[in-house]
């Protein structure tokens, strides 16, 4: 018999589990970015859908000398597009002057808001609009 040096091939136990462990903590990593990622969509869409709106408002302004409420836009044949998933709000609105619109998407839990009299889209951490803080409440479209 002829002893020859013994070649094993594969893997050993703790090789393997040395791989799954790194890939644990790449994916622990990544999920939550990719997460973080799929709001920020949501809420790109939310705010592309209130410009949209504001859009509409403004429209309206020059047609009626007012602003309205969405019924109004609507009945006006204003084509208001939007993501089904987003709940667009007339907030308040004062006829002639101004108007405070909100937005949210349902997978996002920042809503927005648009201040006519306030520079247009307000930041995330804004509670409401900071200059249209009186006038008649409006409607929303769900």
């Amino acid at each position: 018999m002829r002893r020859g040096k013994r070649t094993e091939q594969g893997f050993t136990l703790i090789e393997l589990l040395i791989v799954i462990l790194i890939i644990g903590i790449l994916a622990a990593i990544a999920i939550p970015i990719f997460l973080g990622q799929r709001q920020k969509g949501y809420d790109a869409q939310a705010k592309a859908d209130l410009r949209a709106l504001a859009d509409n408002e403004e429209s309206y302004l020059v047609s009626n000398n007012a602003y309205g409420t969405i019924a109004e836009l609507l009945a006006s044949g204003a084509q208001i597009s939007r993501n089904p998933q987003v709940t667009l709000s007339v907030v308040r609105y004062t006829r002639e002057a101004s108007y405070c619109l909100s937005a949210k998407h349902a997978g996002s839990p920042t809503t927005w808001y648009w201040d006519s009299l306030g520079g247009g889209l307000q930041p995330a951490t804004a509670g409401s609009c900071p200059a249209v803080t009186t006038g008649t409440t409006g409607d929303s479209l769900p």
